[in-house]
């Protein structure tokens, strides 16, 4: 009997232990934030769907406000602090990831000068209180690596791609991972999609502006890593693609087709992740947002 009984305790405590390890988080990309069409009443709405959920933290996927592209220094400045007000409303840890929308200042409408102390990244930096667009952290033996797939030409557009010196980063950051961890990017502009060829037939391609150009070459170099999941935005539609063991999920947006109601279909919504050992189911989440009838 003494035997059975230590036998069901045992059995019993691998299970805790094992649950400990199982955790819930949220990715939220494409809020684009804004005190026009109600936008912010929306991202509110969801927020508190997520605060129902509880998930252990929120990971944001870029174009957090709409937008600081080619406004004036007011405006931009005023969009990060409705953001950051409203972000408060959170009960759990925000990390965030840099979208096209966040880069102030680099289309000539704003009159914004290349000289102006906070031009390009700089202001989102400061407002956020960040030391880098790109960065990493551990959780309950998972690894998230939030990259910064953002960059422009000197003709003041946009367009994907992880530079050399993220890269570099990228490499470092690796070696202190075990090739058995479980690792997640979270990324803003798509590594990959098949969201032309849907729309457009199997030989369509992507611009450089919707995809990470060197994707390829950002890739290879989780080749010797367990990359177990892509997180990305930018589309406003949801779509999951597995390759190997490594998922690419684009996780709709919190804004749908940019607060005016869905996207071809895709409703506002994000992306609820449940982790399970080394493994993982998601579902995407919607919060019941009503766009007005006048703004669709």
């Amino acid at each position: 009997m003494k035997k059975i009984f230590l036998l069901l305790s045992l059995t019993v405590f691998i299970s805790c232990a094992d649950n400990q390890s199982d955790f819930t988080f949220v990715f939220m990309t494409d809020i684009h934030v804004q005190p026009e069409l109600r936008a912010t009443q929306g991202f509110q709405q969801a927020i508190t769907r997520v605060n129902e959920l509880n998930p252990e933290f929120v990971i944001t996927g870029g174009d957090l406000v709409y937008d600081v592209l080619d406004e004036t220094f007011d405006r931009a400045d005023s969009l990060f602090t409705i953001y950051q007000t409203t972000i408060r409303l959170f009960n759990m840890p925000v990390y965030n990831t840099i979208g096209n929308h966040e880069v102030f200042g680099i289309r000539q409408k704003g009159g914004i000068s290349p000289d102006h102390m906070q031009y390009g990244k700089k202001l989102y930096l400061d407002r956020l209180a960040q030391e880098s667009t790109y960065y990493s952290f551990d959780h309950k033996g998972w690894h998230f690596m939030i990259l910064d797939a953002i960059d422009f030409t000197p003709e003041q557009n946009y367009f994907g791609y992880i530079d050399s010196t993220q890269i570099a980063w990228i490499k470092k950051d690796l070696e202190t991972v075990s090739p058995e961890t479980p690792v997640v990017i979270s990324l803003h502009i798509p590594l990959a999609s098949v969201f032309a060829q849907m729309r457009q037939g199997a030989t369509a391609a992507l611009s450089e502006t919707a995809v990470v150009s060197n994707s390829k070459e950002v890739m290879d170099l989780f080749s010797d890593h367990h990359l177990k999941l892509v997180l990305q935005g930018h589309l406003h539609i949801v779509e999951e693609i597995i390759y190997k063991d490594t998922h690419f999920i684009t996780a709709g947006a919190v804004s749908g087709g940019w607060w005016k109601g869905s996207r071809e279909g895709f409703p506002e919504g994000f992306a609820r992740i449940n982790v399970k050992g080394d493994d993982f189911d998601w579902s995407y989440e919607t919060f019941g947002w009503q766009a007005n009838p006048e703004h669709q």
